[in-house]
This record gives structure tokens, sequence and C-alpha cells, in this order.
């Protein structure tokens, strides 16, 4: 690969390169470009892996995927077509928007079912770049990218009884239907637009009506229990909701009725773009009963078998629409197959049987191996494909903007501003006027993430895994996952199955990708070399990286303290070791003990303002616990590395799930460099600041005077310096 700073100097030319190549095929095939105006139809499966389908290599005895496999006949099929997460929320973003989905405060996991829209109302998407082009659009299937506007408060819930707004409609669709998180959610039903299918009674405004179903539907029922929720538990924080019930068995054919149905009143002289998101083959696995017992993989294979036939019936809607020849059809999925082998499930049954949901690959859904990401990705176009070819061109589902800006015409915004990591990879779909396929796509490196937080990059055949999961994941994961928090080289074409680190044989190669990773990362975008950050996220050991700047610290100084040494009386330190080095003073929890590091030091104080600086080895937390007044009250004001929250401790005598969390934003910050924290107390409001970051919370123990701090450690290690208290 050469070294690192000859690769980054050759990557403009590149770059320029592939941009002149991007350009001189896209004046070969004008034809396929915005004159036509070609329909758009995705169809994102979920939880669907590499080796899912009879057409990327699986068990044609165990499971038959003829609709699947109709358009790897009739098209293109992928073989290093990638997700960029292992799990389904970020990857839903980044297909709609291209942009990596860890640059918003999504960081790792998926968005819960009361989330907000996370996609910006102004922001370039697919939808909204059809629309202006005179398509009709719709969002019809699985949505997991939330509805409303919400706020900082951690208290704020998407409203399931009033209007859903912002949503798909705010963004450039015309139409949605949609299970809004998971098949097996705690809603347990479908919104249609702005509102609940369905729904009866509610905070509806006045003259609005609201579509259901047919009263003697099938499809439905009244009731929506614990058993048919994705775990089976949770029955009693089901929402009462006052609208029909999903039936899980019939979730895949109301979805794919409203898709064919919404096809089929498509006016002819209008194009359409149909975002179709099936449920199928996420956990709770249902077949509906027509289909199930067919598989000898299991109701998994059954499960499979469900997805292909909703494939099927809307290819042969387009084929009864007459409007087939002119529509590209995209097939893939939001992530990897679920592989737990070791998990009692029914894909763990399938694969006892003999189906390799992911191939060959290692691992599956939520991990950071290839088995993750690495998805079916299948496009028919006629005319324009090339019947029945492979691709071996690197793709990301985060193209699909770039590219489908590519087909109609109408070049991107600045990387800074829009599709920041989106590559058109046209030339590896459409075929040259000699009838060969482009074998050449722009995209040359890629980066994916894990569930956990951990960032992998993909530069040819090598993949680096940083291996560092988000500060706040949970022990057990580490525990599970550890193989997958270290930092390790693979070779993916020789090893598709990562079996083997070979960092220490290319060290040149790690520290490449290592700086690629940074300079992508931290430079806000990927679909052009960024500028070298001077002050990246993650500076120089021990130094202060500079930021807003904020008012002096004023009032009567109650103490002011260095922290480069353990303090005496009436300072107290328990639960571990504190050690004055590097400017500070740090703490590290007994590795024995299951409690922090902790120095306290008793005060009075009012209103007021408390100020220091953090800084992180290791520790995956740090906390300042106030307590205040005499009945034991408290509050705390967590710092982690991603997020700050304050929170109202649980009095005596209240059961520890009681803690009421006041306020809470996702932050970045870098290991090893002093971060200034400020926290001001003013009557009943508390408000935190750290670097850019502000967060504020109301509760009336704030009022109370503040008898005593606590400065706490969880993990291995962080230091304090420049402590300072004020009172007004």
């Amino acid at each position: 690969m050469g070294s690192p700073e000859r690769t980054l100097l050759g990557l403009g030319y590149r770059l320029a390169l592939g941009c002149w190549f991007a350009g001189a095929w896209f004046a070969l095939c004008a034809d396929a470009g915005a004159a036509e105006r070609p329909n758009i139809v995705v169809i994102l499966a979920d939880d669907f892996g590499y080796g899912s389908a009879t057409c990327y290599g699986a068990n044609r005895e165990l499971v038959s995927t003829p609709s699947i496999d109709r358009l790897a006949k009739e098209g293109v099929r992928f073989t290093d077509a990638n997700t960029t997460s292992s799990v389904c929320s970020p990857t839903r973003y980044s297909l709609l928007t291209g942009r990596y989905c860890w640059r918003t405060s999504l960081k790792h996991e998926v968005l819960n079912t009361f989330a907000p829209l996370h996609i910006e109302t102004t922001r370039l998407n697919m939808a909204s770049l059809l629309k202006k082009h005179g398509y009709g659009t719709a969002a019809i299937g699985k949505w997991h990218l939330g509805y409303g506007k919400g706020d900082d408060t951690p208290q704020w819930r998407t409203d399931y009884a009033a209007e859903l707004s912002p949503g798909p409609l705010d963004i450039g669709f015309d139409y949605h239907f949609g299970v809004p998180s998971n098949h097996g959610d705690l809603t347990g039903v479908y919104v249609e637009n702005r509102y609940v299918y369905g729904l009866s009674s509610g905070k509806v405004p006045e003259g609005i009506t609201i579509a259901g179903p047919e009263a003697e539907s099938e499809d439905y029922q009244a009731t929506y229990e614990a058993k048919d929720t994705e775990g089976g538990k949770g029955g009693d924080r089901i929402l009462k909701l006052d609208a029909p019930r999903r039936k899980n068995e019939r979730v895949m054919k109301v979805l794919t009725d409203k898709a064919t149905g919404w096809l089929r009143q498509q006016p002819k002289d209008r194009p359409f773009f149909l975002y179709f998101t099936p449920v199928a083959v996420h956990n709770p696995v249902t077949p509906d009963r027509d289909i199930a017992g067919q598989s000898k993989a299991g109701p998994y294979g059954d499960w499979i078998h469900e997805l292909d036939r909703s494939v099927g019936r809307i290819l042969e809607t387009l084929d009864a629409m007459g409007v087939a020849d002119n529509t590209l059809v995209l097939f893939t999925s939001d992530n990897g197959g679920v592989f737990k082998p070791e998990r009692e499930m029914l894909q763990t049954d399938a694969y006892r049987a003999g189906l390799k949901v992911n191939g060959d690959l290692r691992g599956g859904k939520h991990d950071v191996w290839e088995g993750g990401f690495k998805v079916p990705f299948l496009i028919r176009w006629p005319g324009k494909a090339k019947v029945g070819s492979v691709s071996h061109a690197m793709v990301s589902v985060a193209d699909l903007l770039a590219t489908t800006a590519a087909i109609v015409g109408e070049g991107l915004p600045k990387a800074s501003e829009a599709a920041e990591d989106s590559y058109s990879f046209l030339p590896a779909i459409v075929t040259g006027k000699n009838g060969t396929e482009a074998k050449t796509a722009a995209r040359k490196e890629l980066i994916v993430h894990s569930a956990s937080g951990v960032f992998a990059i993909r530069k040819g055949a090598w993949k680096w895994v940083e291996g560092i999961p988000v500060d706040d994941i949970k022990p057990g994961a580490r525990k599970t996952q550890a193989d997958q928090f270290r930092a390790q080289l693979y070779n993916t074409h020789d090893d598709p199955s990562e079996t083997r680190d070979v960092s220490d044989k290319h060290p040149e190669v790690v520290a490449e990708l290592r700086g690629l990773l940074d300079r992508y990362r931290d430079g806000g975008y990927s679909r052009e070399l960024p500028p070298q950050v001077v002050d990246r996220i993650n500076g120089a050991a021990n130094k202060s990286v500079p930021t807003a700047k904020w008012p002096a610290q004023t009032g009567e100084l109650l103490f002011c303290e260095p922290l480069t040494t353990l303090p005496v009386k009436p300072w107290v330190a328990s639960g571990g070791a504190w050690e004055g080095i590097d400017g500070g003073l740090w703490g590290k929890p007994a590795a024995e003990a299951q409690r922090p590091a902790s120095l306290r030091r008793p005060m009075l104080l009012g209103d007021g303002s408390i100020g220091y600086e953090v800084n992180f080895r290791g520790a995956n937390r740090t906390s300042l616990r106030i307590d205040c007044g005499e009945h034991g009250g408290s509050i705390r004001v967590v710092i982690s590395r991603s997020f700050v929250e304050v929170a109202r401790n649980p009095l005596p005598g209240e059961a520890a799930s009681s803690v009421e969390v006041l306020a809470r934003k996702p932050l970045r910050l870098a290991p090893e460099t002093w971060h200034p924290v400020r926290i001001t107390f003013k009557r009943e409001e508390v408000t935190v600041q750290i670097r850019e970051t502000t967060i504020n919370g109301k509760n009336d123990i704030v009022r109370e005077t503040k008898l005593a701090m606590n400065l706490l450690v969880f993990g291995p290690m962080a230091g304090f310096r420049d402590l300072k208290v004020t009172q007004d």
C-alpha cells in the first residue's frame, strides 16, 4: 500500500480521476439519466444475511428464493456491497441521506421506539431529491427513524395518540404507511401519513378523519399482548392506543398490499420512487399460515420464503402495470443476519439444518465482522444493467443518494453540506456502448460501525478494526465482545472469514488506515478527502483543546483546589486510589471493588457554580454528586466521552430505579485531553456546560443548600484539575 503520506497525497489525484471517470461514464450513458427519469424501487429487507438467498449460495434444499434470484438473473449481483452499520436505524439513515449516521447524535445501537425524527427536515435525501424532479414518493414498511420533534429533556417521547410530525411526509415522501419501529415493537400499530392507522380516539384535531381497516379484516386484531412482542415480554409497557393492532403473521401481507396498491395508483405520466422496507426477516419469526412448514430450515426458512414472496409481488405488479422496462429495482438489507449459534433461536435451528445465514463470513448483526455489514445487493434496470452480470465493485448503501443524483442528472452540493459520504456507483450498474460491464466504481475506502460503536475501515482487501467501543457500553458486552474491542487487521480477499489478524506483519497498513479513519471521521465527510484537522478530536495527550469562551466564574470564592496532588482534610478519598500525575489528580477504582473511586468534600453552597477540568484515561464515565439539603437528597452530573447527563438521585427509601433524569445530550470527547466543565445552580435550575455543549435541568431539590460534593470515577482512570467553587 505504500506509506500513509504517499497514499494520502495521491488520493487527491485519484479522486479527480474518479470524478472524470464518473463524468465520462455519465456522458456515455446519458440515455440512462435525467431525460428518461426511470422509476426507482428500493427494497430494504431486515436482517437478511449475505448467504440467505440461493443466488448468494444458500442451500436450495433448505430455502427457495426465486423472486430474489430473478433480480440476479435479470440484472447485476454485487459481491462487495456493505451497510454502514451492523444494526438497522443507522443504516436506514445512511441509505436515505448519504451520510454516516455516527456523525449524528446516534453513536451506537438503534433509535428507541419513542425517538424523534432523526433526519433533519432540511437535509437532502433520496425522497426530497426525487420529489424535486417530479417523482411521486412513498415510504412503506418498517420506518425506525423516529417521529416528531424532540427536545433535550430525556422525558420527551413520541406521542402516538397525537399527530406524528415531523415525519416521512416532512422530508420528501408523499405517502407513508409503516411499522413505527420494529416487527414486534411496543406500539403494535401501523402509522399512515401523520397518524396511527385507524386511531379512533386521541389528540386528533376536529375535522380530520383517520382512515382504518375494514371492521371484519382478518389482517388485524383487537388486542396486542406480550406474546406479540419481539422478546415476548413487556406486556405492561405496550402502548394503550384506541386503534387496530397488528397481527404478526399478516404484517408482511399488509405492507406488501399497501406497496402494490400505491404502485397501481401512480399516474402513467409521472415517475415514482418507492422505498419499501419489509419487516422480514427480523424477529419475531412469523411466517403466514399458508407458507409455514415449507422450508427444511424450519420457521426461519419459511420467514425467508415470506420475504421472497413479497419481492415477487412487487415485481409482478410492475410487470402488470407495464412499467418494468423503465424501473430500476434494488434489493438489499439493512445489516447482516442474526448469527448467535450459542443461543437457542430459530436462526440457530436453521443454522444447524445447514443454512449459513451469512455465508462463510464471520459474525452477523451487531458485530464489527463482515457478517454484520456485507449484504446481498441486486439491481435490475432493463436496458441499462447487464443481464446476469456480477460486479465486484465496493459499494455502500450510503451511495444510493449520489447514484440517484447521477441518474436524474443533478450535481450534489459540497461534501461538507450534504451527501457527505456518498459516491455514485452508476458506472458499476450501466452497460457501456460496447456491451461490457463497467468494472470500476468511485469508492476506494469504506467505513463501517458496529452496534457497540466500534469503527472499522476498508481499503481494497484490507480491513482495520479500531476496536474501541463507546464508553457507556454495558459491562456484560465488554466481556462477551472482548474479541471485537481491540485493534486488528485483516486481508478480506485472502481471508474473508477474518481468522488471521495480520496487524503485526503490516504496521504500515495499520498506520495508513488509522490515519484515513481519523481524517474522514474528524473532517466531517468522506466523499472527498477533507483538510487535515490540526486540533483534531483526539488531541495530544494531556493538552487542553480550545473551547467556546465562557463568562468568568464570578461571585464569592468558597474554595479553590488545583488538584495536582491528593488534597488534605476536609477532603476524604475512598473506593480506590488517587494519584497526582501529569498535572492533575487521577482516580482509579480498586480492581476488586464494585464501587467507584471517590473524593468527597463538605461545603455550603446556595446559588453559585462549580468549575473544573476532566480527563479520560480509560474511564467509562465520571460523576459529580452533589448532596442537597438535610433529607438525604442529591443530584448527579454524569460525564462520559459520549454523553453528559444531570439527574436527581433516589431519596432514602425510594427504589434505585426512581432516578429522575433532568437533561441529557450526546458528546464526543477525546481521551487524554483536558475538558473544561462548568456547573451552575440558580434557584431550581442546574446548567451543565462542557466544551460547546450545554444542558439545563430543573428540580426543586436544586433550591436546597448544597452540603457536599463527591468526585467519582467509574472505570480504569480519570483525572480532575483546577477546581473552583463560587457562590453568588
